[in-house]
């Protein structure tokens, strides 16, 4: 699919998610997708059960009614509230199936129930789909854009959120990036190469629309940071310096970025916040 169009789904997947929350009337953080399930009465049931490594969620269509279910088994890790932020935010993904029109009409129409494995961890578009209609859900820009462009992006900045939203720190950053109007990014490192990321709008401005996906990392601070223990089986923290292009698809050279690292042991990867000198980053004439 045209990568435009792609971008154009994802954001039109937020949005819906981001209107949900606002009709069901969600005006502080945290949003409870719970309630976003109960308000449908009975034309959605929702069922938890550990269901150990089969899948995260899935959703099921029974004629009179909607069946989602939901994979408790991370309610045993630590968490505050009533479940843990994987666990709320499958729950969010579902809904993204419940209320994506196209999804909707595929189970409707025969089509077999999704096996979701949730919080940005699949390729599949329509996976990718309710992933972004959960991070609008979550996380709506009415009750976030405000505090994400109040200054500079730090991780602590992120972190403080997170815990306020109870989401994970996975989608806080993404939907952090997604909202700023600061240069920084977050990408997903599995290995040594880069699995995935997501650019801001202030780093979209000069240029840099993706991450240098599939690539190994060639950042020699974060490549040292790796080394300490390739494993990913412990939780982390690191940071240093380098250059953006090392991490984006960039023309321009030498924009020095600010990397932060933290490792998710559950996933197996390691996330890494990128920012950068809002001044360093318009200097460059070519981009004014």
């Amino acid at each position: 699919m045209n990568w435009k169009l792609e971008q154009a789904k994802l954001r039109k997947a937020a949005e819906l998610g981001e209107a949900v929350a606002k009709a069901v009337g969600f005006d502080l953080a945290p949003v409870d997708p719970f309630a976003v399930v109960h308000s449908e009465g009975r034309r959605l049931q929702a069922l938890g059960d550990n269901f150990r490594d089969a899948f995260d969620g899935r959703l099921e269509y029974h004629g009179a009614y909607f069946l989602l279910l939901y994979n408790t088994k991370y309610d045993g890790w630590d968490h505050e509230g009533s479940h843990h932020p994987k666990v709320t935010f499958t729950v969010a993904h579902e809904l993204g199936h419940y209320f994506l029109e196209d999804h909707r009409h595929y189970l409707m129409g025969g089509g077999g129930p999704h096996w979701s494995q949730t919080d940005f961890e699949s390729s599949n578009l329509a996976e990718r789909e309710a992933d972004f209609f959960a991070t609008g859900l979550l996380m709506p820009q009415y009750l976030l854009r405000k505090r994400v462009n109040t200054q500079p992006p730090t991780l602590s900045d992120v972190r403080r959120a997170r815990s306020d939203f109870r989401v994970s720190l996975t989608s806080m950053m993404i939907r952090w990036v997604q909202l700023c109007d600061f240069p920084c990014a977050v990408t997903s490192v599995v290995g040594d190469k880069i699995e995935w990321g997501f650019t801001s709008p202030g780093f979209k401005r000069i240029g840099a629309y993706v991450v240098r996906r599939g690539e190994r990392v060639s950042s020699r601070q974060a490549c040292s940071f790796l080394a300490a223990d390739r494993s990913a089986a412990v939780y982390r923290e690191g940071d240093g310096w380098s250059v953006a292009e090392r991490w984006l698809e960039l023309e321009r050279h030498n924009l020095e970025v600010h990397e932060n690292y933290v490792v998710v042991p559950s996933t197996r990867q390691m996330l890494v916040f990128l920012t950068a000198d809002e001044d360093e980053a318009a200097a460059d004439s070519n981009w004014e």
